[in-house]
């Protein structure tokens, strides 16, 4: 009955009620006196039973049966986990007008099937909860995902780190599973329906013109539903044979698609706005009443806000003072229904019923109007597990998680020094060979070694004997690429400092200025006696879609043409060709995103061309790809090439590809030991002798695991516990969601993916060292 800028539908239904039916007694029924609809005059009575967090189940069942005594009683539930909980605890009880425990099996969520006959696309949806499929997931939805979960809620996520911890959050707010679903743009519609014993009675379609900051109906225009929707959504319920009432949420696109988005058991918190228009769902459900072929309905409602009394025996609930000074905004679950989900009442789907009812404190059997109880649920806070390590359970499908092979490679520990690294050679050249073959014969194609994610000596030569050019940002590093077989005439510099440590000779093959002020400078230092050989000087772009950080913002005009005058007076000074670069991670945005910016950056291109008089000698499009898209870059390279300039296509460049971590991230391993084992509230956790400082990414990428047995290395398997660091600090978690049953003190983990920036950025900590800028040794 609460009724608030996120309303139950409640008090909605009873007005709707009230309207068709003046002489009906109608009672509002809540579980918490909190619930503003309490209040309402049009109630000639209400009930507030124990709240979720206290009820005792079998006297809830009892307290539900009392109040249906009256043989013309009738019970009307507008709480999706009361829904369940009610269908389960009482079958298909005659006077609740609800859905059966088989008739909510077509509410399941992703709503596949229902979709499937109802002739609506779905969106796209990931039901595995492991790091490594969520993050895939993510990053193949370039307009972000929803967290939704089985019964309740749906939040939007970006990362998978976010991803995971609004997972969290849905689990222990509501229970159940969770699930993604890739955002789908539109207008947002519903339909809504009721019917009894299978018969479609009536049903309404709304397109919401207006919505409050939640996303919650304020406003909308109501039509009839279609006749060959309707026909299919009268056979859709007379398979279930439902009763109740129910909303079908949609999405439609701007070319009319409709997208359906879930199914709630229920009717939705805005029904009275399609009773006032001349469709009045409750009373069709109450009265078993068809609805009228030839009526005439209004084109729509707006609420508005309305002041009342309070009811004399409710009183006004204080204000519960809070740390700040400001008290949270009341919704619906002051009706308990996160009391109702944490206490797993209704499991999950693909969870056995609990055969006992779950106690806690026993309430009164006698049914009460108005508890004494006061109601203190507050759901979790959303932005206290954002961004941080995620501790929600996955489903253990007993495979292993993805490895790579790094395992098949590792030698036994023996009784080597452990933290310690181990170089997986044959996974690199693996990477290069198999990259080679992504762009075969897409244009002319060098391909680039990124110095930076991994600058081992053994990488850098056998980079070097594969044929591919260096990717440096910095003299130090281009002077390391060189000194292990790397030609200088082929490399590449980038990056907003690569002219340091500071010399007065660099020779390469191509450079790519970060700004004005660079090629300003350049200018500066060769009037000085600065001696620079290069075959191309270029510009990186910035994104014009994108916040960033890096490049230069072609897509403004000033810029675009003081870019021209300075890299075309260089170019001549040099008697180089120019070129371009476009460069933002592919791991953050997903390939069809990456795919459309890095076009729409290189279209600058074109303009800049015509004023310096001829068509770039070199394409620089850059790195940072994630280690499981490398079949998608052959695609994204041609669209690219497609989509991007036409100078480029006319002109045929030189295209430079530099994917950085996806050619070393899978080329190293750390190999840990396990120091202690420990309780915790995920059941238990193990600390190991590895640290952060070792693996610096551990937070931002899954990273395999394999335990070794005693004869072989055996890939971890997805479950519930965290491996942490050996160091004091809070976020030093190396791995979560794993199975560790089997894993005891002594024994030895390998994690796989360790190379990239795990082995580049790895560094010293909790040895008793310190850097050699403070004078150690």
């Amino acid at each position: 009955m609460h009724s608030g800028p996120n309303p139950s539908p409640g008090l909605s239904v009873a007005r709707s009620l009230r309207l068709a039916r003046p002489d009906l007694r109608i009672v509002g029924l809540d579980y918490s006196r909190e619930s503003s609809g309490l209040h309402s005059e049009l109630l000639d009575d209400l009930v507030c039973l124990p709240a979720w967090r206290e009820a005792h189940l079998t006297t809830w069942i009892e307290q539900v049966d009392r109040l249906l005594e009256p043989e013309d009683a009738v019970l009307i539930p507008c709480l999706d986990l009361e829904v369940r909980l009610l269908a389960r605890e009482l079958g298909s009880h005659d006077r609740i007008l609800g859905p059966s425990k088989t008739a909510l099996e077509l509410v399941g969520k992703p709503p596949v099937e229902a979709a499937e006959r109802l002739g609506l696309s779905f969106a796209t949806y990931e039901t595995d909860t492991s790091w490594e499929a969520v993050d895939r997931f993510i990053r193949r939805s370039p307009y972000g995902v929803w967290v939704k979960g089985q019964h309740y809620d749906a939040y939007r996520a970006y990362t998978a780190g976010a991803a995971l911890a609004l997972g969290d959050v849905v689990q222990r707010t509501w229970g159940g599973d969770w699930h993604l679903e890739a955002h789908v743009a539109g207008q947002e519609c519903s339909i809504a329906f009721c019917a009894l014993d299978g018969r479609l009675l009536d049903a309404v379609f709304i397109t919401k013109a207006m919505v409050t900051t939640e996303g919650k109906t304020w406003a909308g225009e109501v039509a009839e539903l279609d006749g060959p929707m309707h026909d299919r959504l009268a056979d859709l319920i007379a398979d279930a044979q439902w009763t109740g009432g129910g909303e079908l949420e949609l999405l439609r696109s701007w070319s009319g698609e409709l997208t359906l988005m879930e199914i709630n058991p229920r009717l939705p918190a805005w029904i009275h706005g399609a009773s006032v228009c001349g469709a009045n769902l409750p009373a069709a459900m109450v009265m078993g009443r068809v609805a009228d072929p030839g009526r005439r309905l209004t084109p729509g409602f707006t609420r508005v806000v309305e002041e009342i009394p309070v009811h004399p025996g409710l009183g006004i609930t204080p204000i519960a003072w809070v740390a700040g000074g400001i008290s949270h905004p009341g919704d619906k679950r002051h009706s308990g229904m996160p009391s109702l989900g944490q206490r797993r009442l209704v499991p999950s789907e693909d969870a056995e019923a609990d055969e006992g009812p779950v106690v806690s404190r026993p309430a009164s059997a006698a049914l009460s109007a108005v508890t004494d109880a006061p109601v203190a649920e507050t759901a979790a806070h959303l932005m206290e597990t954002v961004g941080q390590v995620a501790d929600t359970a996955g489903r253990s499908s007993g495979t292993a998680a993805p490895t790579g092979g790094f395992e098949e490679l590792l030698d036994p520990p023996g009784d080597a020094a452990t933290p310690s690294r181990h170089l997986l050679l044959p996974l690199f050249t693996e990477q290069v060979r198999a990259l080679r073959r992504e762009v075969e014969g897409v244009g002319r194609v060098l391909l680039a070694h990124s110095v930076k994610t991994c600058p081992q000596p053994a990488v850098l030569r056998e980079a070097a004997r594969l044929g591919m050019a260096a990717e440096a940002i910095s003299l130090a590093e281009l002077e390391a690429a060189e000194r292990h077989g790397m030609a200088a005439e082929r490399a590449i510099l980038n990056g907003p400092a690569k002219w340091w440590p500071t010399t007065d000779r660099v020779r390469c093959f191509a450079f790519f200025a970060d700004s004005l002020a660079e090629l300003s400078r350049l200018h500066t230092l060769l009037d000085d006696g600065f001696q620079l050989e290069a075959e191309v000087v270029g510009v990186r772009v910035a994104p014009a879609g994108l916040v960033s950080r890096f490049g230069v913002p072609l897509h403004e005009r000033d810029t675009m043409a003081e870019t021209a005058r300075l890299l075309g007076t260089l170019a001549e000074r040099l008697g180089a060709g120019w070129g371009m670069h476009f460069h933002f991670a592919q791991s953050v945005l997903g390939a069809p995103r990456w795919q459309r910016e890095c076009a729409a950056a290189l279209s600058a291109a074109d303009p800049l061309a015509d004023q310096l008089g001829g068509p770039p000698a070199v394409v620089d499009i850059g790195g940072g790809w994630h280690v499981d898209d490398l079949s998608y870059l052959r695609a994204s390279l041609e669209y690219v090439i497609a989509h991007g300039p036409a100078a480029a296509r006319e002109g045929d460049p030189l295209w430079v590809m530099e994917p950085g971590k996806l050619l070393t991230q899978p080329s190293a391993a750390v190999v840990t030991q396990v120091l202690a084992r420990r309780a915790s509230h995920r059941g238990f956790d193990i600390v190991v002798d590895a640290a952060e400082g070792d693996m610096p990414e551990a937070p931002f990428h899954p990273h395999p695991v394999a335990r070794f047995d005693g004869s072989r290395w055996v890939p971890l398997r997805p479950g519930r516990s965290w491996i942490l660091g050996r160091s004091c600090m809070e976020h030093d978690v190396l791995s979560v969601r794993l199975d560790l049953t089997d894993v005891r003190e002594g024994d030895h983990l390998a994690f796989g993916m360790c190379g990239g920036y795990d082995t580049s950025m790895a560094y010293d900590f909790g040895r008793g060292t310190a850097p050699r800028e403070l004078g150690a040794p």
